[in-house]
């Protein structure tokens, strides 16, 4: 079956909808805009509009209920996310927060070298086309500020 063919199956009881059809749909009807728009935007970052901040607030308000106000052994906090780095440090998200990676010369894809099969790490042979891979290198997923 092609992938044509798959899209047009349905699974269950629910039709295929491609994601650009729902992204449409939202933006048309209010609940997201791409941000700063009319000065050729952000590519994939979003803003809400008057329906997307309703909902986003009915799903944490819900989200909320049910993990802390339910729960007699969890407390809510609301820390902010940019900090002091020193903060990041101490809390191990700057040396847990990475991951190794390695290129192959010849294709130029990128590979997590704990997704790579260990005979072609063990060999440095890509697994897509056999070329050779670089050393690993460390790529920290943290934002830099």
């Amino acid at each position: 079956m092609t992938q044509t063919q798959e899209q047009t199956v349905s699974r269950g009881d629910s039709p295929f909808v491609p994601i650009e059809k729902i992204v449409s749909l939202c933006k048309r009807r209010g609940f997201v805009y791409p941000n700063s728009e009319i000065y050729g935007g952000v590519s994939g970052i979003y803003d809400f509009g008057p329906l997307g901040v309703e909902l986003r607030n009915n799903i944490r308000r819900y989200w909320w209920w049910s993990m802390v106000q339910t729960n007699d052994n969890v407390v809510g906090i609301e820390g902010a996310i940019i900090t002091h780095p020193r903060v990041w440090e101490a809390s191990g998200h700057v040396e847990n927060f990475v991951d190794h990676l390695v290129d192959c010369k010849n294709c130029k894809r990128r590979f997590r070298v704990d997704h790579l099969p260990p005979e072609n790490l063990a060999q440095r042979k890509c697994p897509v086309c056999g070329g050779e891979l670089t050393e690993p290198r460390t790529f920290n997923l943290m934002m830099e500020t």
